[in-house]
């Protein structure tokens, strides 16, 4: 069984009497300390409603952004919208289409193809909109540090507004409008909005209206750009779930039926595992305007087969990514007892899977990891975050080595010369090693509290409800049972076991999908357990998911 270690939270002196001042679990107060959420913010996480949502016009250059999209509209202009092909790019764009569509002779959107132009506002889109007359460019989810570009955008006497989110490199070039909450002057009280919340909150302001009815969009952007479930939006994701299981979008109808949900139960992980990736692939392994032209259509025939596309599309992706994590776990065999950081780089490795590979090698060695396709004598890549090491931080002590990069502390792009590989490696090691022992990479189970069975009532399972939605900075709580022993012998059930446990003061099932854990419950006799929570619908009790064991 790969080695786990216990971070048990010890029960927070104040969680008593701070669960009699405001009515509710100890339990419950504990994972609230737990997730950094501050006494005078209890009801506001527990209680939240849209009226709590910040005023716009804070967001920096928003109120300048407006004043140009409307000179636009009343001047005829022409402009382009231009979006990321990620699922947050192409959202950001359907959002926004909410407000454009009323205006089709003004705008024309764009989305680049990941191979043949690049991640990014790039030079040939520009000097395409110059040749076509377009006096404005809008670009969501990307173009705060496109420094040429926005050089070129000036020399065209094209405005430029950028509606993003990613990390802000300093720069003294500057586009028209920069909507970016991660600005060092940003008044904002919220910087981790992703680029659909952002186009959301330039809806509302361009409508003059709540726009609450395209919170279903926004919640695909927030769960699949594995946004920070706090603030914000934590609020808009818990909103815009109850509206994409009752929306009326083809969009959402389509994705629904040929991923097999049902819609009305819709949640977290079928956005994230599910519809996410469909939306996704077509930017991965074709062209992502297929993905965003599924959200134009008014035809459910052409949005089942679009839908139906984007499957085919996923398969293929799932079929190379395979390819390409194979050819990198064979670099990587020997060198990760050694390696505080993985750097792998191949010929040809198809760009639109080099981030999910880079995640299933972080989530595997638990240290970050950097995937680099080279095509001649430049390398482009993805890296992903593990043990909390900010890539950022590391890409800006290693800038000398690149050419380009940019992305979030978790997530990061980069573009580097073939010989300054070794090099940039080397430097990626010695940073991370400089931060954290070897030691720290033995991935840790973060444990809420200690729990007899007998807490664990339906009444818990309510309370624990008002936690949802779960996510990045708001995991599903995790508690730990001790010395528990089995009442029956496990049984199958599809793809996991189920099995009656006991710790004498009470029985509950327990259901297990990895076999190592199962392998110790059956040759032990006492055990501790750490488990999460959910509710057995057909029998209205409590059941545990458990997720790891040991020796008692």
């Amino acid at each position: 069984m790969k080695k786990n270690n216990w971070n048990i939270k010890p029960l927070d002196l104040q969680a008593k009497e701070l669960a009699q001042k405001h009515a509710i679990s100890v339990f419950l107060v504990q994972i609230l300390i737990n997730r950094g959420i501050k006494e005078e913010d209890f009801n506001d996480f527990l209680d939240a409603d849209l009226s709590k949502l910040h005023d716009p016009f804070l967001l920096p250059d928003l109120d300048k952004a407006v004043r140009r999209i409307f000179q636009a509209i009343e001047k005829k202009e022409k402009v382009l919208v231009f979006g990321d092909y990620d699922v947050d790019g192409i959202i950001s764009l359907a959002i926004f289409n909410e407000f454009a569509r009323d205006f089709p002779n003004i705008f024309s959107f764009h989305i680049p193809h990941r191979v043949n132009e690049g991640y990014g506002l790039n030079k040939e889109a520009v000097t395409r909109a110059k040749e076509k007359g377009e006096s404005l460019i809008i670009a969501f989810d990307c173009g705060t540090n496109a420094e040429e570009e926005i050089k070129l955008t000036n020399l065209f006497n094209i405005d430029l507004v950028v509606i993003d989110h990613h990390h802000c490199q300093s720069s003294n070039c500057l586009p028209f409008a920069l909507v970016n909450p991660k600005r060092e002057d940003s008044a904002y009280p919220f910087s981790e909005l992703t680029a659909g919340a952002l186009s959301f909150k330039l809806l509302q302001v361009l409508k003059n209206d709540d726009c609450f009815q395209a919170l279903d969009l926004l919640a695909l952007s927030l769960v699949c750009d594995v946004a920070l479930l706090k603030g914000e939006n934590r609020l808009l994701l818990k909103e815009g779930l109850k509206i994409i299981r009752q929306s009326k979008r083809l969009s959402i109808k389509a994705l629904c039926e040929t991923g097999s949900l049902r819609q009305e139960q819709i949640d977290v992980f079928h956005i994230g595992y599910i519809i996410g990736p469909r939306i996704n692939a077509s930017g991965r392994v074709a062209d992502p305007y297929h993905s965003f032209e599924l959200f134009l259509t008014d035809d459910w025939e052409k949005a089942r087969l679009l839908s139906c596309r984007l499957t085919e599309y996923n398969r293929l992706r799932k079929s190379i990514e395979g390819k390409i994590l194979k050819k990198a776990e064979t670099i990587i065999q020997g060198n990760t007892n050694n390696d505080h950081a993985i750097v792998v780089f191949g010929e040809n490795w198809h760009p639109g899977v080099l981030g999910i590979v880079a995640s299933r090698l972080a989530d595997k060695y638990c240290r970050p990891s950097f995937v680099i396709s080279l095509n001649g004598d430049i390398g482009k890549g993805s890296a992903r975050s593990a043990c909390n090491v900010n890539l950022i931080d590391i890409l800006d002590e290693c800038a000398s080595s690149l050419l380009v990069y940019g992305g979030h502390s978790k997530a990061a792009g980069v573009q580097i010369a073939k010989q300054e590989l070794t090099n940039f490696k080397n430097k990626v090691n010695s940073i991370v090693e400089s931060e954290l022992t070897l030691k720290a990479f033995v991935p840790v189970s973060e444990i809420d509290a200690e729990l007899t069975f007998s807490d664990i009532t339906i009444d818990f399972l309510n309370s624990l409800e008002k936690l949802k939605p779960y996510g990045e900075g708001n995991a599903c709580p995790v508690f730990i049972a001790r010395n528990i022993f089995k009442k029956t012998f496990p049984k199958k059930i599809r793809t996991r076991f189920s099995i009656w446990l006991s710790d004498k003061s009470m029985t509950l099932e327990g259901l297990i999908a990895d076999k190592d854990i199962l392998g110790i419950i059956n040759d032990t006799v006492s055990f501790d357990l750490i488990f999460s929570v959910e509710k057995n619908f057909y029998y209205n009790i409590p059941r545990l998911i458990i997720k790891g064991c040991r020796l008692s």
